[in-house]
């Protein structure tokens, strides 16, 4: 064997083994991910799409309420007041 054969060697075989590791997780993620998808849209399609109220009139929509502010909004002045 030559020298460019064992450096070769060095630096492919832990690239090959990380791969075939990385891989296989890649796949079994993917396998949970689509048995998760599956399983939710089962759940998704057993689920009643609308419930009429016992008396069978419709029921007011209710209003939304509107969001909460969180910080008070200066606006930004689109005039300098002091020229440099």
């Amino acid at each position: 064997m030559n020298a460019e054969l064992i450096v070769a060697g060095v630096l492919f075989t832990p690239a090959a083994v990380a791969g075939t590791v990385f891989l296989a997780g890649h796949r079994v993620s993917r396998r949970a991910d689509d048995a998760l998808a599956a399983a939710l849209a089962a759940h998704r399609a057993t689920q009643p799409t609308g419930t009429q109220p016992p008396n069978g009139r419709e029921t007011a929509p209710q209003p939304a309420a509107e969001p909460a502010r969180l910080a008070t909004v200066i606006d930004f002045p689109t005039r300098r007041r002091n020229a440099a």
